[in-house]
């Protein structure tokens, strides 16, 4: 079977869009929203991420899922279309069952897997002993079930160590 042509990544999209229903607006309300790209999907995630210094000195990550979720919609609403990430936090102060029904087919049509996300951060926790090992740097025990990327301070996209 032969591979895909490069001019089909390159030209072409698997991005979908999908109609929202928002019945805590209206009876008829509704939405427009698409699939994230990479880059987009990418960059909510690193945008979101915040480091905290512990008293001993180490960092720890979290992602600010709030930052992300905003970024997400600034990016895959369609319809309505929104100008900055100032509307959409006024958006999401103003409404939750329609922000989250939004937010919930992007993560769908975009293939985000918060529960791994929320898992991740559950595993950045202060350094110390636990079960599985001593704390590594990034709070996570050797050989532990932590997170399935380290990310250190001060990284960016793209640096992340497997």
């Amino acid at each position: 079977m032969p591979y895909i042509e490069k001019s089909v990544l390159l030209t072409g999209t698997d991005l979908r869009e999908d109609d929202v229903d928002l019945p805590s607006v209206g009876p008829d309300a509704k939405a427009r929203v698409r699939g994230l790209p990479a880059a987009y999907s990418n960059e909510a995630q690193s945008s979101a991420l915040e480091m905290k210094a512990l008293p001993n000195g180490d960092q720890v990550g979290r992602v600010n899922t709030h930052t992300m979720e905003c970024l997400q919609v600034l990016h895959g609403c369609v319809d309505p279309r929104f100008d900055s990430i100032t509307e959409v936090e006024q958006f999401a102060a103003q409404y939750g069952p329609a922000f989250r029904a939004i937010v919930d087919k992007i993560d769908d049509l975009s293939a985000i897997d918060k529960e791994a996300i929320d898992r991740a951060n559950a595993t950045f926790r202060a350094g110390g002993q636990t079960e599985g090992g001593p704390a590594l740097g990034n709070g996570a025990a050797a050989r532990d079930a932590g997170p399935d990327l380290d990310v250190r301070a001060g990284a960016g996209a793209g640096d992340v160590d497997r």
